[in-house]
């Protein structure tokens, strides 16, 4: 199994944040970006997967300052020399999938093959629908057309942004998009048609291509946060994109894993119960359980139920027959429900091994609330990473030596 980061690159403490407008002071962001980069740095050194960052806009309340995922993959990643860096996720509809194809390629050429992609449908209408307004997401703007022109969008653009990774070059016609679109009339049409390629006899561009492609055109491996849906699931395993679930209650997780196995045989791949599927829970461990729980409490439940609740992110702990506002918003609800796990390592030790034997994943997502104290969290990931993980994971706690760099003439 793997294990890696995914985080919420808050900037302040929980009071900094309710003091008001914590996203808008340089202070905070800065020291977002160098203690980010310490827990990095030591993940890098014991065997962890990777980190992931949201793709979020217009945070000037502080909680979730994660404007471009890219852009924080390049930057932690130039200082790491092991782990992978990508976006869980970013939000495709709203995205132009050309540019976001390119970009990823960039960044993976940059840390020669360091990258993985995920991507998500967007559920902040604050700022998707504002800067999705050309693809009309404004209007509808909310309801089930408007959920529906999301799923098309980020489907499409998800089938975009694959083939412009896969072909040198390539067309696309689709209901969203049609590319290059009319034949486009080249005035370099000879330098096209000797070094190139895409273009027809009468020197019009019917194919376009990125360039450059990706880290030796490695496909980079692909999420999807947060599945929560039969449906959802069952799309990305056909297409081999790892689901990422953040559901607890273990009835309604297992029929999710069995809908992913479905599909996954359906599209020729043989997987095992779990095979080809991720999970994401907040861990925090401490030296006792009493330790633990006082972190715990200021954490990610004070995100989680102000930030979240209000869009019905507790959907992730209601058990069948419960709607996601039928939970009460509150920690007590976190921790009794499993989305939250805490304690000492012998005990998160034991709530992990019930866990993963009940449902075992390919990749588990560690839900970093980086606005919990910085030397708290150091010592939770240090107690993680040497008493914990290695009980699930042969990769965690082992130092490593840094992956062989190309040369550069």
């Amino acid at each position: 199994m793997e294990v890696g980061a995914f985080y919420l690159p808050s900037v302040g403490t929980k009071e900094e944040i309710i003091q008001g407008m914590a996203g808008k002071r340089t202070d905070l962001y800065q020291r977002m970006l160098k203690e980010i980069s310490e827990h990095c740095g030591y993940m890098d050194d014991n065997g962890y997967y990777g980190a992931g960052f949201t793709e979020h806009h217009f945070h000037i309340e502080g909680e979730e300052v994660s404007t471009n995922p890219v852009i924080l993959d390049l930057y932690f990643g130039m200082q790491t020399k092991n782990m992978k860096f990508g976006q869980l996720g970013n939000v495709l509809p709203s995205q132009n999938p050309i540019n976001l194809a390119e970009n990823i390629a960039m960044v993976s050429q940059m840390l020669q093959g360091r990258v993985f992609a995920g991507f998500a449908r967007g559920y902040q209408p604050r700022w998707v629908n504002v800067l999705g307004q050309q693809v009309g997401l404004q209007e509808p703007g909310e309801g089930a057309d408007y959920e529906e022109l999301k799923r098309s969008l980020f489907e499409e653009h998800f089938d975009i942004i694959s083939t412009a990774w896969k072909k040198d070059v390539f067309s696309y016609e689709g209901k969203h998009w049609k590319i290059p679109g009319k034949p486009i009339k080249w005035m370099a049409a000879e330098v096209a048609r000797k070094y190139g390629a895409g273009i027809n006899d009468n020197d019009e561009i019917t194919e376009i291509g990125i360039a450059p492609p990706t880290f030796n055109k490695q496909i980079p491996d692909l999420f999807m946060p947060f599945a929560t849906s039969e449906r959802s699931i069952s799309w990305g395993m056909e297409r081999g994109i790892v689901p990422v679930t953040i559901m607890t209650h273990p009835d309604v997780v297992k029929g999710h894993f069995e809908a992913g196995m479905k599909a996954a045989q359906k599209a020729g791949r043989d997987v095992k119960f779990g095979q080809g599927m991720a999970m994401s829970r907040e861990i925090i461990v401490a030296d006792t359980d009493a330790e633990a729980e006082a972190l715990a409490r200021e954490a990610g439940s004070f995100i989680w139920n102000n930030f979240f609740v209000p869009f019905g992110f507790n959907a992730a702990v209601a058990g069948p027959g419960e709607g996601p506002f039928d939970p009460p918003g509150t920690f007590e609800t976190l921790a009794e429900r499993g989305l939250v796990i805490f304690g000492s390592p012998d005990t998160v030790n034991r709530k992990l091994e019930e866990l993963l034997k009940r449902l075992p994943v390919d990749y588990f997502w560690m839900f970093v609330y980086n606005h919990m104290p910085h030397k708290a969290w150091m010592r939770s990931l240090e107690l993680l990473t040497t008493k914990v993980w290695p009980n699930f994971s042969d990769k965690i706690g082992k130092s490593r030596a840094p992956a062989k760099l190309v040369a550069h003439a």
